[in-house]
């Protein structure tokens, strides 16, 4: 309903919301529950985990985490690790004791990872065998770091399978269950912190409104973990029972194959995959016809390539492409699409979750607005983060004195309620789904002695979204070329901020009079010159 242009989804039945559950006690009973069903299947090795056995090695390695590392409450592991069957046992691990998961984007380069662990300042780091070096020297000058372990000790056999009688710490679920990271437009990432009950209310919300999944669907699990999309597919997984096939990155064979093979019948997708299925030739070459719902997230999908993957690959079978919208700043989600054919309206992102309320506000005096008027959107409700890690001013800054949090995104709400994402007025570029933020990257080129001033932006691509390019001003008499400044990033950061849309050189950065880059001129010398 709205009340002064303020829309509120439903309420949240009493039982979940006054509960005191934890996500440690949470899922110690439903994966009791759900025995040994196949959790996860990885489709590289062909490895798999029941949901008994998440839980058995994730007592078993709480224990070692306890008595060998000495993790307690509210001490913060790291986690370095690309997608594998084992991540649900080490974040439960982490929980059982009390500690707090730091999750890690493991292509994170050298300073890139400096920067996130100077913020958390987590005791241990767990990694994989593939970011095992990165974190060894990372870590070495840091004295907060402890220890740094590879999952293949924690996860080995005489772990995973001993008998002991850990029992996990009680806690309160308003604790900071997980740190994860989020680029603002200022810079570098910042820290999400989200509580035990933000998530709990999350994942009780979807099982209450029995639309995410069932126990009999198979899911993809090739949105990564570390990011709050994964984590939210894990937590659903391990809460309704449904099957995960893990894919550690994106081949477009094994991609298009461990569809057809393992019958995956839900598909977690961003918008560059979606294009993928809409154009690319391979696909016709693989029988997709498993598939019954794709969930699009992380980057607004047009309406276009929505429905020519539906047509391409539901060829009169029903197949469901579904938006929803959300941050991590507000647990994932935020609004969430009706499932049946009246409640559902393409193009639209859903309309508000249980518990969540929404507004939009006008951009210039931040009133709020009413039917199809375009504004900054503005969540509110129990799942709004609990701030961002040790930085209180930019916590104040996203989350005003109501509790409203301002999102950045630009949107409307039509007359039944369904929200449209229009635009985003943070800076940050969406290359892949992946966050990239500007400054960082100004921050970086302005070290460079040949150039005077920078700026970054989007060059739009069907294919990426939007592709890093920078407009540069070089000192007087300098010889620099595009390609100079190219390898020059290209050295300094990891593979989704590279300067993919190229290098244009300008005699000067168009700012207004306090400074600040006037990146709307920057689109429109885009588009005047076609590039």
């Amino acid at each position: 309903m709205a009340q002064e242009n303020i829309i509120h989804g439903p309420a949240i039945p009493d039982y979940l919301l006054n509960s005191k559950s934890n996500l440690s006690q949470l899922f110690i009973r439903l994966l009791n529950e759900l025995g040994n069903k196949t959790a996860m299947v990885d489709i590289h090795d062909g490895s798999s985990i029941t949901f008994s056995k998440i839980l058995h090695a994730s007592f078993n390695i709480a224990n070692y985490l306890k008595y060998e590392f000495g993790i307690q409450k509210s001490d913060i592991v790291g986690i370095f690790s690309e997608n594998t069957i084992w991540y649900p046992s080490l974040v439960l691990a982490v929980w059982h004791v009390g500690g707090i998961c730091a999750l890690f984007n493991p292509m994170y380069n050298t300073k890139e990872l400096t920067h996130v662990l100077n913020i958390t300042k987590p005791k241990i780091m767990i990694t994989s065998k593939m970011g095992l070096e990165i974190v060894r020297n990372t870590a070495k000058p840091l004295d907060f770091i402890k220890y740094v372990c590879p999952i293949d000790i924690l996860c080995n056999t005489r772990i995973i399978e001993e008998n002991n009688n850990f029992v996990p710490i009680p806690y309160d679920n308003k604790q900071t269950c997980v740190i994860l990271f989020s680029s603002g437009t200022t810079g570098l990432p910042k820290g999400v912190e989200l509580s035990h009950k933000s998530i709990f209310l999350m994942v009780s919300i979807l099982n209450y409104i029995d639309k995410f999944a069932s126990k009999t669907d198979t899911m993809m699990g090739l949105v990564p973990m570390f990011h709050g999309y994964g984590l939210l597919v894990i937590c659903m997984c391990m809460s309704i029972g449904s099957k995960v096939i893990v894919l550690k990155y994106f081949d477009e064979e094994l991609f298009l194959k461990s569809i057809e093979v393992q019958k995956i019948t839900v598909l977690f997708a961003v918008p560059p995959l979606m294009i993928f299925l809409a154009k690319h030739p391979l696909v016709d070459k693989y029988n997709l016809s498993c598939l019954n719902v794709i969930y699009s997230g992380a980057a607004p999908l047009s309406l276009d390539i929505e429905n020519e993957v539906v047509n391409r690959i539901g060829k009169g079978k029903p197949l469901k492409v579904f938006q929803g919208y959300g941050m991590t700043e507000l647990s994932i989600l935020s609004t969430f699409p009706g499932q049946n054919e009246a409640e559902h309206v393409s193009g639209s992102v859903g309309k508000l979750i249980c518990g969540m309320s929404g507004k939009v506000i006008d951009l210039n005096n931040g009133k709020s607005l009413g039917v199809n008027k375009t504004g900054e959107l503005c969540f509110k409700g129990p799942m709004v983060m609990n701030g961002y890690y040790k930085n209180p001013e930019e916590t104040t800054t996203t989350i005003d004195g109501e509790g409203w949090l301002h999102t950045g995104d630009v949107g409307y709400f039509d007359k039944y309620y369904n929200f449209y994402i229009v635009d985003r007025l943070k800076e940050l570029i969406k290359y892949k789904g992946y966050q990239v933020a500007p400054a960082e990257l100004e921050s970086l080129l302005l070290t460079h002695p040949e150039i005077q001033d920078v700026a970054v932006t989007g060059l739009p691509n069907l294919e990426a979204g939007e592709l890093p390019m920078a407009f540069v001003v070089k000192v007087p008499n300098s010889a620099l070329n595009e390609k100079d400044v190219v390898q020059f990033v290209h050295k300094n950061v990891s593979a989704q901020k590279r300067l993919r849309g190229g290098v244009r050189f300008v005699n000067s950065i168009p700012k207004n009079p306090s400074g600040k880059i006037l990146r709307r001129v920057l689109k429109g010398l885009i588009n005047q010159s076609k590039l």
